[in-house]
């Protein structure tokens, strides 16, 4: 998957893939095909004046929201019948409401089919994990956690919750044959299993084992994992130089984040569409999954810097297949000998 940069405005009607345009994001995906983006993933400004390098961060409450619906509107123009459009919304205690007051003006748009946490750090049992930026004050908590809202335009779209999903802890969750055994026992009259084993004739032990065989045969193949549910617990990478893996950008989320998204989403190929790509990751996270890309940002700096993270990603993808092929074939050879 190759970069390419767009130095103009994208006006027309056309595709182009794996790029980011320096422009206004409404013109830009206004400008792509009607229904031609499988996703969009992304995370607006919050309006809390974050200092930004192009984009002032500080519009009046109602001309911010009034913006942002034009966005939404373009995102639903480009945006598939059955796609998926993810929006972080940060959270903060000095206007706590930002988040959904953003989520109710989507709503004008999309239906809201899943409401996730993005939970950053978690404290269990007194042990901290993850990260999060602490606040000097007496009248609030750290926030640790951010909106992430998963609207579609149905709010009926099928998805994959098992890929991102989690282990069953207890093999009794996979194997039903437990219960399929107490069922069936109880079916021929026995209080339960225990009884039955102590009690049954010889000619209902012959009946019960022909009806388990058939109701195991007969079984569709049970998953050996669950949903993880609506919290998502994925922390920032620990970084010793935060300039050298996320620029200048003051608001980030990590690419694991993003492909959860589209793992959840069920999207194995197609296109995403970020319209802050800001310092790429979503970009990123749509290399590491095998999808395209179409990025919009306002700000130079942060292009670039999303433009030479990207190659970056996909030189150090390249290398990795390729020592991971040398390493297929040389196994290979000793199976052979």
């Amino acid at each position: 998957m190759s970069l390419h940069v767009a130095t103009r405005n994208f006006t027309s009607n056309t595709m182009q893939k794996n790029i980011i345009h320096l422009q206004d994001c409404v013109a830009g995906m206004l400008a792509l095909p009607s229904k031609s983006v499988d996703i969009v993933a992304t995370s607006p400004p919050y309006n809390l004046g974050i200092a930004y390098g192009t984009y002032k961060d500080n519009k009046p409450r109602q001309e911010y929201l009034d913006w942002l619906g034009k966005v939404f509107e373009a995102v639903k123009h480009c945006l598939k019948d059955d796609g998926h459009f993810w929006l972080n919304v940060g959270y903060s205690n000095i206007d706590p409401w930002v988040g959904m007051d953003v989520a109710q003006v989507a709503r004008e748009h999309f239906v809201l089919q899943n409401n996730f946490t993005w939970v950053k750090s978690i404290t269990i049992n007194d042990v901290t994990t993850g990260h999060f930026k602490p606040i000097n004050s007496d009248r609030f908590a750290n926030p640790t956690w951010e909106h992430l809202f998963h609207f579609t335009k149905t709010g009926a779209v099928p998805c994959d919750k098992l890929a991102v999903g989690v282990p069953y802890m207890w093999d009794c969750n996979i194997d039903n044959t437990g219960r399929i055994k107490g069922r069936l026992a109880k079916k021929l009259g026995f209080k339960d299993i225990k009884d039955y084993n102590k009690n049954a004739t010889t000619e209902q032990r012959e009946k019960f084992d022909i009806e388990i065989a058939n109701k195991i045969a007969n079984q569709k193949p049970k998953a050996d994992s669950r949903c993880r549910g609506n919290s998502w617990f994925v922390p920032y990478d620990t970084i010793a130089n935060r300039e050298k893996h996320r620029g200048s950008h003051p608001a980030t989320y990590p690419v694991a984040l993003i492909e959860q998204c589209i793992k959840f989403s069920g999207i194995s190929s197609g296109v995403l569409v970020d319209p802050f790509m800001g310092s790429g990751t979503s970009a990123v996270a749509a290399v590491k999954c095998g999808l395209e890309y179409i990025g919009f940002d306002i700000d130079a700096e942060y292009r670039q810097f999303a433009q030479d993270r990207i190659a970056d990603f996909e030189t150090h993808d390249a290398r990795e297949l390729a020592e991971r092929d040398t390493l297929d074939q040389k196994l290979s050879l000793f199976e052979v000998i």
